[in-house]
């Protein structure tokens, strides 16, 4: 299954990237392009290349691809890209791949066998080099995997399965299983799960078991397809692309009175279509599930949820990424500016910080795609995204640790319509509870929302949390696309709250 939907749907989180290397000394031998749409209407382009190298590197493939998709959110237009490059051999061992997002440098790896296992070695640019990640297990490699395809497909074959590695989600492996449903005219239909991700597919390849057509259907957003075309018609596609983003992933709810002075709400969360939802106690938030499609969500602002054993020594939780890059300049001088004292109580410097990032980025604005900590601390602009992940990155610099909250927040009204829940990203710390207690909880804080009591209300659903190690595909945000546009919330009274 192709990860551009995937892509799209962060886009409430909205990704964005950086320019990608030199194609010199490679000779391209396939390209094929793209329409990408959404509830059939255009939303964008990708282009996918087939190259080969040449002297230092004969014998070596590069596989790469570009998606680019525009919309609206809330009527402001923001534009998302998303690139990756992956090199192997023509025996199918990888050599080298990258990713680039978040408006700062692309994230390299480098791969080695070392006992049996394959490690790749990690350049995060300016957010470090050197970190070494063991990959469990065996993989395909792109164009491994496209020959495994094509040749179960001329075989035959019910069913295709097989291990890939997704570069844009930090290296992650993917169990892929492609099942054989009809054929349309000389074309073949399969319906397709990713474990990435909680959706089914479907993919139609041709009669020599090439992909043309790529479709997942979200509630509340419609269809997404990627289908085959040429450059001017996938161009079009990109230029013609209007769709409002936000306005299909609303869920409409009843007013909720004095949602933000409210310490303690509650609220039964369903799924539309078929499917469960599977929503976290973590952080403010208590989930106790009522059937495989609903739970009952309780959240109390004063309560943080125990950190799992290691937690506060965790690395995953401390160290920069390509989106949490603190040792960047910028996030190092606006830190700087904070002020903090050097021995201070880490929750009073979790809020001091947060009242920072509210104030430094000036410009609130939905134009901002995905960007990294220091694009944000440098331009002073951002949505969501960008005050969570500024934040996040502060605190570690600080050594902090903190991670990216990722869900829903109630809002009266948006883009003409409410009052309801909208995608929203915020953040949370390990640090001592509010209410003066010795032990360290995860606690949420949104930079975003600005005010008192951590800018953080009641009124906030929690769908997953993440260290952004994967960047803005992480695993833990593509668990989540299939509530996208899915769910129907309904304030408990009887647990806490007023209608």
């Amino acid at each position: 299954m192709r990860r551009a939907f995937i892509a799209l749907l962060i886009a409430p989180l909205a990704i964005a990237c950086g320019a990608r290397d030199a194609w010199a000394g490679w000779r391209t031998v396939e390209e094929r392009w793209w329409v990408q749409e959404l509830g059939a209407k255009p939303c964008g382009r990708m282009v996918e290349r087939v190259e080969e190298g040449d002297g230092d590197d004969a014998g070596r493939v590069r596989t790469s691809s570009r998606v680019e998709l525009r919309f609206r959110r809330a009527g402001q237009e923001t534009r998302v890209e998303l690139e990756s490059v992956f090199v192997e051999t023509t025996a199918g061992e990888p050599v080298e791949a990258s990713v680039a997002q978040g408006g700062g440098a692309p994230v390299r790896y480098r791969f080695a066998r070392e006992q049996g296992a394959w490690v790749a070695t990690v350049d995060r640019g300016a957010a470090g080099a050197g970190e070494r990640k063991v990959i469990e297990g065996d993989f395909l490699t792109p164009r491994a995997a496209s020959a495994l395809v094509v040749a179960r497909h001329k075989a035959g074959a019910a069913e295709i399965g097989f291990r890939a590695i997704d570069v844009q989600s930090g290296l992650t492996v993917a169990e892929i299983v492609m099942t054989r449903r009809e054929a349309e005219g000389a074309q073949t239909r399969y319906a397709t799960r990713n474990s990435l991700v909680p959706v089914v597919g479907s993919e139609l390849l041709d009669a020599e078991g090439r992909s043309v057509e790529t479709t997942v259907d979200f509630p509340g957003l419609g269809e997404f397809r990627s289908r085959l075309a040429d450059k001017p018609a996938a161009d079009r596609a990109y230029d013609a692309a209007t769709f409002d983003l936000l306005v299909g992933t609303f869920a409409k709810t009843a007013p909720i009175a004095r949602y933000e002075e409210q310490p303690r709400l509650a609220f039964t969360v369903r799924a539309i279509a078929d499917g469960g939802i599977d929503l976290p106690s973590e952080g403010a938030q208590v989930a106790r599930r009522i059937d495989a499609r609903t739970q009952r969500v309780e959240v109390d602002v004063m309560r943080g949820s125990a950190p799992a054993a290691g937690d506060a020594t965790d690395g995953r939780w401390l160290r920069a990424t390509e989106l949490l890059d603190f040792e960047s300049e910028p996030v190092r001088e606006l830190l700087a500016k904070a002020r903090l004292p050097k021995d201070g109580d880490a929750y009073r410097d979790a809020e001091a910080l947060r009242r920072l990032v509210f104030r430094h980025l000036r410009r609130k604005d939905l134009a901002t795609a995905f960007g990294s900590a220091s694009e944000a601390a440098r331009t002073q602009g951002g949505d969501c995204t960008e005050h969570a992940v500024l934040l996040a990155a502060l605190l570690r610099a600080k050594g902090i640790p903190s991670r990216v909250a990722s869900g829903l927040v109630y809002v009266p009204s948006m883009a003409g319509q409410g009052p309801g829940f909208g995608w929203h990203l915020w953040t949370q710390a390990l640090v001592p509870a509010p209410d003066g207690g010795k032990e360290r909880v995860w606690l949420d804080l949104d930079a975003t929302l600005g005010g008192g009591g951590r800018g953080y209300h009641a009124a906030h659903i929690l769908v997953a949390t993440s260290d952004l190690a994967g960047g803005a595909t992480d695993p833990a945000f593509a668990r989540a696309v299939g509530m996208v546009g899915g769910v129907a919330i309904e304030l408990d009274a009887e647990k806490g709250g007023a209608k």
